[in-house]
């Protein structure tokens, strides 16, 4: 599965591709730029992009990951340390994934929307997960994931 990491804390960003990359997983990124992001998803095709909400300067999360779903059909699992329901994000998010997140709940958070994306229930789910039921990825044209 080919991930696609947003995230513009320099310590965040590479230490959730570090996390990903031993699990098996490609990463593109991390990326801190949401313009650059959106290039560089569309180029890359990846089966899921994680996106930090809060973003610094320019577009914020939400807009880029609205913005990879429209024009490219990548869903967005969303990351945020703030208080943040994200109601706004269910027409084109999978999901919210509350930081600090453990590296082996990072790991089993992606496994989860991996089976989602996959068409299958998941087999487990951190708390630190909240999944977006109903959201775009789950009703409408969903692309299939390819294997890492």
């Amino acid at each position: 599965m080919k991930l696609l990491v947003v995230e513009d804390d320099p310590l965040i960003g590479p230490a959730v591709k570090a996390v990903l990359e031993n699990a098996g997983y490609t990463v593109v990124g991390p990326l801190r730029d949401a313009a650059k992001a959106a290039r560089v998803g569309a180029r890359e095709c990846p089966d899921l992009a994680l996106v930090d909400v809060n973003l610094a300067g320019g577009e914020n999360g939400l807009v880029l990951a609205r913005r990879l779903w429209q024009e490219n059909g990548i869903p967005s699992l969303l990351m945020t340390g703030f208080d943040h329901h994200a109601a706004e994000a269910r027409s084109f998010a999978m999901g919210l994934l509350r930081k600090p997140v453990m590296p082996d709940a990072l790991v089993q958070a992606i496994g989860a929307v991996g089976e989602i994306l996959g068409g299958l229930r998941p087999s487990s789910k951190p708390d630190a997960l909240e999944i977006f039921h109903g959201s775009a990825p789950f009703t409408a044209g969903l692309p299939k994931v390819r294997s890492a």
